[in-house]
């Protein structure tokens, strides 16, 4: 197993500062056991709607475009 995610899991963890996608804007979403990220695809290909991603690192959008969800802190339980 020698694809790109095996490859990409063994570099460093910011992308962008050993040359990789440039990072976006992420707002994570607490669903129901885990995190998610909630992306806006703007910039070089995007196509300006919002993506969900399940975990940070280089994600390929459905669009077809490549950036670096950046890890967040956990989101507010404050619903108010």
């Amino acid at each position: 197993m020698s694809g790109p995610e095996q490859q990409l899991s063994l570099l460093p963890a910011d992308p962008p500062r050993w040359g990789g996608p440039a990072a976006v804007p992420a707002g994570p979403i607490k669903t129901q056991g885990r995190i998610e990220y909630a992306v806006r695809c703007d910039g070089d290909g995007g196509c300006g709607m919002v993506h969900r991603h399940i975990r940070p690192g280089v994600r390929q959008a459905p669009c077809g475009a490549t950036y670096t969800v950046p890890e967040a802190d956990e989101p507010d339980d404050d619903t108010s």
